[in-house]
């Protein structure tokens, strides 16, 4: 679609150098020993300051769907430090709040602020702590003020903190988006070019309207609930567009895992939702066909829903979503987690961007054979390739410490996949979110686990040279590019909102291998325009302003 053309800014661009890890001014490492060996991770949680645990389960295990599917997180630097903070949502089961108010509370969504690579519990001190039977969250800057908000589903309602610089205040309903009902994931971008980020949110199942007749198990004993799009109309306003727009109008699946991301590389954002049991659908964003005057509720914008004709219409169990060029063509690639032990989706774009295969088999790894949830593309061992991390843990929950399962972690070479052992123990995972969260260079990753403890897993590996682009905050839909010196072309998509039900971190980062230097970094941004800065040295941080 068009883009509205923005006003030209002032551009600046600052490197900041890190001093600390693999983050040493000179070039990275060349690779060296196996994959296995290259790879290494260790649980700094509760040494780094974060000693959560999860609400669900605390005093046993109960048949409580919305405490089994667990919850998310989301990496976003509230402050404005230059150092990402941790929002992580909390649940409990039914059966259990009283007992929980009987020990002094219902537990509470939680906010660590980063001091330096150690975590503080700010929550208290920034009305970041609510009592819900929480789901997902999504970071993004949802009023345009250049602070990160948050937006938070539950299984009840809708939470939106508005940042307020030291503060949040929660303003759901008076702002158009207090949704009822259990929602799941969420995910914000601009959609139409005019500047502001829409928000989209995955309904689930509508715990009040069980269906006697079903033959198949949860969540299809259930209705579904309708997904909704909440259209931003500045001043802290949105309105719910979702059927306007063209998003389901009946028979509602089961939504969880969602991303925006331009998968058909025509310029603006589209959508891509993981349902349960049901197909996954894409949502093409498309100009309505007779203009504005055909526009009836005024969005500039249209979804088309073609999953099954762009070859992505998954049936099996969706969890979580996942894009990133893992072949290196600059195409998006998408990944889904399934449960019930079903192979996992992968989903290569083909030139042209209209169409994508179905490359499951072809990766390497079996993917089938655990329960999947939280997934990201990422280059853990910093040599130029996209490498895969999914979190695992059996459902329904009948026992925490029986149906935990293990981390999984392939490493990506020249687009075949070989496992990578971890020596973390298995978890009930659920929500993870990959972010450079000690700014030395690797990605780290938070699990979220079901009735467990939060596990944050330092990258203590040994890798390359590396580079990270910082837009200034979330910038959904801004696409990344370093060319190194030898003309390999590194892609970077940003989203607000991915994996399962989270927020992952807002810069691009790059493993760059034995480079030490960048020949050109070029930022496209959502409304086309370009920022390029040539010759740009490795190992550091590049802060890119417009």
């Amino acid at each position: 679609m068009t883009r509205i053309a923005g006003a030209l800014c002032a551009l600046f661009v600052v490197v900041v150098p890190v001093a600390c890890g693999s983050g040493d001014a000179g070039p990275g490492p060349q690779r060296v020993g196996s994959a296995s060996q290259r790879m290494a991770f260790v649980d700094v949680a509760r040494q780094a300051g974060i000693d959560f645990r999860q609400g669900a389960f605390r005093y046993g295990t109960s048949p409580d769907a919305v405490a089994m599917t667990g919850g998310g997180l989301c990496w976003l630097d509230y402050d404005r430090d230059g150092l990402l903070d941790l929002f992580v949502v909390n649940g409990f089961a039914q059966a259990d709040r009283a007992r929980w108010h009987a020990a002094g509370g219902l537990p509470t969504t939680r906010l660590y602020r980063n001091e330096g690579g150690r975590f503080r519990d700010v929550t208290a001190d920034t009305g970041a702590g609510f009592p819900v039977r929480g789901q997902g969250c999504v970071a993004a800057d949802l009023d345009g003020d250049g602070r990160t908000d948050l937006f938070v589903t539950t299984a009840e309602r809708s939470l939106l903190l508005w940042n307020e610089g030291k503060r949040f205040e929660e303003g759901a309903v008076e702002s158009g988006v207090g949704a009822f009902g259990w929602l799941t994931g969420a995910a914000a971008g601009d959609l139409n070019g005019d500047g502001r980020p829409e928000l989209f949110v995955a309904g689930y199942a509508d715990l009040n309207n069980r269906i006697p007749e079903a033959t198949l198990g949860f969540p299809n004993t259930y209705l579904g609930v309708r997904d909704l799009l909440f259209f931003n109309e500045g001043g802290r306003r949105f309105r719910e567009v979702g059927v306007d727009a063209g998003l389901e109008a009946a028979r509602f699946a089961y939504g969880l895992g969602a991303v925006m991301t331009d998968l058909n590389g025509d310029g603006d954002l589209d959508l891509y939702l993981a349902n349960d049991t049901n197909p996954n659908r894409l949502y093409d964003n498309v100009a309505w066909p007779a203009g504005a005057k055909a526009d009836p509720a005024g969005l500039g914008f249209r979804f088309e829903e073609r999953a099954a004709a762009a070859g992505v219409g998954d049936a099996n169990a969706g969890m979580g979503v996942a894009e990133g060029d893992y072949d290196g063509d600059s195409l998006p690639d998408l990944f889904v987690t399934n449960a019930r032990r079903q192979a996992h989706g992968v989903f290569r774009s083909r030139p042209g961007g209209e169409e994508l295969a179905d490359v499951r088999g072809e990766l390497g790894p079996r993917l089938s054979g655990s329960t999947g949830w939280g997934v990201t593309w990422a280059d853990f061992d910093l040599d130029g390739d996209l490498d895969l991390v999914i979190v695992n843990g059996k459902i329904p929950v009948t026992d925490l410490a029986v149906d935990a399962e293990r981390i999984q972690l392939f490493v990506n070479e020249g687009g075949t996949f070989h496992a990578a052992p971890l020596a973390v123990p298995p978890l009930n995972a659920r929500g993870s979110a990959v972010a450079d969260y000690d700014n030395d260079g690797d990605p780290d990753v938070a699990v979220l686990s079901v009735g467990g403890r939060l596990a944050l897993l330092r990258n203590v590996g040994t890798g390359g040279g590396w580079l990270e682009v910082d837009l200034g905050g979330p910038a959904p839909g801004a696409v990344v590019t370093a060319v190194l010196p030898n003309g390999r072309r590194l892609v970077r998509e940003l989203h607000a909102g991915s994996s399962y039900l989270s927020s992952e971190d807002p810069r691009a980062l790059f493993g760059l291998g034995g480079a030490n230097r960048v020949r050109e970094l070029a930022v496209r941004w959502l409304d086309g325009k370009q920022t390029i800065k040539k010759n740009v040295a490795a190992n550091r941080i590049v802060k890119v302003k417009r």
